[in-house]
């Protein structure tokens, strides 16, 4: 549990945790600090950057089939956006405009292919 283990390195003053703990999750650091700075309007707040990190290592503790919101929402996100680009593609080609059931079926395939090999 990664909040009581936040506060235990927090009592015990361990700087270098925190250290290899952001630079570990560089992406995530920077995910956090752009939710930071949308919700405050535009502006950098080392306030809501830290209450967004707290509030989702809460909510990772506490609700454990938030995991499955992260793995369906990726996957819906990449098919959606595929989708989007490769029937854009599809409907300017005259040949492949009659085929778009097909197109979306092969594609909706692959992706789920893709996703459960490379990405989960």
């Amino acid at each position: 549990m990664l909040v009581f283990e936040f506060f235990s390195r927090l009592l015990a003053l361990d700087l270098m945790w925190f250290v290899q703990l952001a630079m570990d999750n560089l992406v995530w650091v920077f995910v956090f600090g752009m939710a930071a700075f949308i919700y405050n309007n535009m502006k950098w707040s080392s306030k809501y950057f830290f209450v967004s990190v707290f509030y989702i290592w809460t909510l990772i503790n506490f609700v454990p089939m938030v995991g499955w919101v992260y793995l369906v929402g990726g996957f819906f996100f990449l098919n959606y956006i595929s989708r989007v680009i490769i029937l854009t593609f599809a409907g300017n080609i005259e040949s492949l405009k009659e085929s778009f059931p097909a197109i979306m079926a092969v594609q909706f395939w692959l992706v789920l292919i893709y996703y459960n090999l490379f990405l989960v």
